[in-house]
């Protein structure tokens, strides 16, 4: 095996697939990247539930073949290679990997590349195959997958539903707390719900972060893959029941306050400077016609500040995790935002006019006394 091609290319190559490759693992080949030369040069990281394949651009083949060898090391090489372009071979006797750039020159180890499980990917047809841009799938994603639990009992909470139905394509999130909807048009016809870890997703995101491609995935009983041009992830499916998130909705309301998200966001953050465990002291809110009181009982001492709000309906006096609040309200990324109150103890609605396709339900605390 022989080839050229780019330092920085090759290098962002090595970091996608790297998403994929454990740091440790009783199975020595899982933390190594697969390099497989022949028409093109692609790069595949596995830990068996995630794998991941990236298509580096190159510059010559000379000869083809295929290499095995510890991800990490690689990739902390080629990045800080001194010239722009990198020869790659593999020695006939003593299985090194030959890196050349520059005046640089490296021998890595290699492992038998028979030694690397068989990854299994997902066959694709114009049937199968739903089709976002890049932008659409990324914002879907980041809307909804902080809401997923983190260390949940129950496996399901731990994914994001997709959702397909009626025309829409949905993406919801659950952790007990917090219920994050993102909807988008949708032009595929078939009626689909899929779990896929919210860790996967939130991979796949920073992928795809700064590509102006369509993203396309499909799906089977068991796995979920994402692919385009350049890359394809498959993933495993969460098996399990996800929650009815619509029996979570409240049907009426009690306060309906609009404000300017971004103040609300600043003195969220400076009220609760004087909070150190967020499990144990709480953001408190109260509602007057035309202001928000907020305030905060913490480690290190209190805290009140108001906010002006267009506010209609009765008085409310709520408590929050500042934590999520925070995040719920960052996720929305509008300038002015809605909070829907049902009643001091049970959830609230947070969204935005300016956004019909997405809504935050985020459940109160119980409050403490001022």
């Amino acid at each position: 095996m022989k080839f050229t091609c780019n330092r920085d290319m090759l290098a962002e190559g090595l970091s996608i697939v790297q998403k994929a490759i454990p740091s440790k693992s009783n199975y020595p080949a899982l933390e190594c990247v697969l390099i497989d030369v022949s028409e093109d040069l692609i790069l595949t990281g596995s830990d068996t539930d995630l794998s991941i394949t990236y298509q580096v651009p190159v510059m010559i083949i000379e000869e083809i073949g295929t290499a095995l060898l510890n991800a990490r090391v690689f990739y902390d090489i080629v990045r800080r290679l001194p010239d722009i372009y990198v020869t790659i071979e593999t020695q006939e006797k003593g299985g090194n990997l030959i890196v050349n750039s520059g005046k640089a020159h490296f021998e890595v180890p290699t492992i038998n590349p028979d030694q690397y499980p068989k990854i299994s990917f997902l066959s694709n047809t114009e049937d199968n195959v739903l089709e976002l841009p890049a932008a659409t799938l990324g914002n879907m994603i980041k809307q909804t997958a902080f809401a997923a639990s983190q260390d949940s009992a129950r496996m399901i909470l731990r994914g994001v539903l997709i959702e397909n139905s009626g025309g829409l394509l949905k993406f919801v999130a659950i952790d007990g707390y917090r219920l994050a909807v993102k909807t988008s048009q949708s032009a595929y016809q078939e009626e689909f719900r899929i779990v896929v870890p919210a860790k996967v997703l939130s991979e796949m995101a920073k992928i795809i972060e700064k590509s102006d491609k369509n993203i396309k995935f499909c799906f089977s009983e068991s796995q979920v893959m994402f692919f385009n041009d350049s890359f394809s992830l498959v993933s495993g499916l969460l098996k399990g029941e996800f929650p009815d998130y619509n029996m979570l909705l409240p049907k009426e309301y009690k306060c309906v306050m609009s404000v300017k998200n971004q103040t609300f966001v600043d003195t969220i953050e400076r009220v609760s400077l004087v909070i150190v465990d967020d499990k144990k002291w709480f953001v408190d809110l109260t509602t007057y016609p035309d202001q928000v009181f907020i305030c905060a009982n913490g480690e290190n001492g209190k805290s009140h500040e108001t906010v002006p709000a267009d506010i209609s309906g009765q008085e409310v006096l709520i408590s929050f995790n500042v934590k999520n609040l925070i995040e719920c309200l960052k996720a929305i990324e509008k300038e002015n935002i809605t909070i829907n109150f049902s009643s001091e103890k049970g959830p609230c609605v947070i969204n935005s006019d300016e956004d019909s396709s997405y809504f935050i339900l985020l459940m109160p605390v119980k409050h403490k006394s001022r």
